[in-house]
């Protein structure tokens, strides 16, 4: 049997183990992320995304990319939907300071926005979608693939950032966003809206040249389930149910990559077994279709 044989023959084997599971069982531990098979059930087509889905993406992306590909990975924080949520609801954004990461000495800001109001049901709500905040030019790029649904969301957020990172204001673009065809496919576009920028931010490390715009068809919806769910499966195939710990990937003083690579394999702990039950040169982005506001002043536009 050849090798690409062997691997789809593994993670084939490890799909049929996740089918005879039950939802509220852990199929992977990722780093600070526990993976339910309720949640890999939600990448299948038409289903909505939970915020774990979204933390599970966030905290891989993290790993596979600003630690490996960044040489200032401290420029980057992805905050996951828990914060994001907590920060959105917070009277007072200053008393977050010890429970979210320093905000103030990054350069940018992944906030994957939610419009759930409810303080007591914490994975409420009905649309995701994506503010980046680029703390040097004090600049917010907002992505919604629902025409700007989610915009009063976002500017509540943008404004109690702007006390964490002591700055006045943020001005906030509305960026032309891939629109979503259906009711259930938000979450999955924001992931790969954030892969996305994310992306081109790392590029620009070595370009210099940073382009915030994100192409109309850019993004299938479809593919990027298939995405999620094999990287899913390619990680317990290949490493087993628990991938790593908090301290395997440390950022040093310096701001410079720690020795250790999870490209590499280094940096994985891993469990075998046989049974799942066991800067500069950016654009501003103020080309023609994106709006622009100054926070805290109310934004009312489309992408049209």
């Amino acid at each position: 049997m050849t090798t690409s044989k062997r691997r789809t023959f593994k993670l084939f084997t490890t799909l049929l183990k996740l089918m005879r599971m039950r939802s509220n069982d852990i199929i992977l531990e990722y780093y600070d992320v526990s993976v339910y098979k309720a949640d890999f059930d939600n990448l299948r087509d038409d289903q909505w995304f939970n915020d774990n889905n979204l933390t599970f993406w966030y905290e891989y992306l993290e790993r596979s990319e600003v630690y490996t590909s960044m040489e200032q990975p401290e420029d980057i924080i992805l905050l996951r939907p828990s914060m994001v949520f907590l920060l959105a609801q917070s009277p007072n954004p200053l008393d977050l300071k010890g429970v979210l990461p320093p905000l103030n000495r990054t350069r940018f800001i992944f906030l994957p926005i939610n419009n759930n109001a409810n303080v007591d049901l914490a994975e409420g709500g009905s649309h995701w979608s994506l503010l980046v905040v680029d703390t040097k030019k004090k600049t917010g790029y907002y992505y919604d693939t629902l025409e700007d649904i989610n915009v009063q969301e976002a500017e509540i957020v943008a404004k109690k950032l702007t006390k964490l990172l002591e700055c006045t204001k943020l001005t906030l673009y509305s960026m032309q966003t891939p629109q979503q065809t259906n009711g259930s496919d938000c979450g999955v576009m924001v992931c790969m809206l954030t892969s996305q920028v994310l992306q081109k931010i790392v590029d620009s490390e070595s370009s210099g040249d940073l382009d915030m715009h994100i192409a109309e068809n850019s993004i299938s919806p479809s593919r990027g389930r298939q995405l999620m769910s094999y990287t899913i499966l390619e990680l317990i195939s290949k490493y087993g149910r628990k991938v790593g710990e908090n301290k395997d990937i440390e950022i040093s003083p310096t701001g410079k990559k720690g020795d250790q690579s999870i490209s590499s394999g280094e940096s994985y702990e891993t469990t075998e077994s046989t049974e799942l039950d066991e800067s500069s040169g950016e654009s501003s982005g103020e080309s023609s279709g994106d709006s622009a506001v100054q926070i805290p002043v109310k934004i009312r536009t489309t992408h049209r």
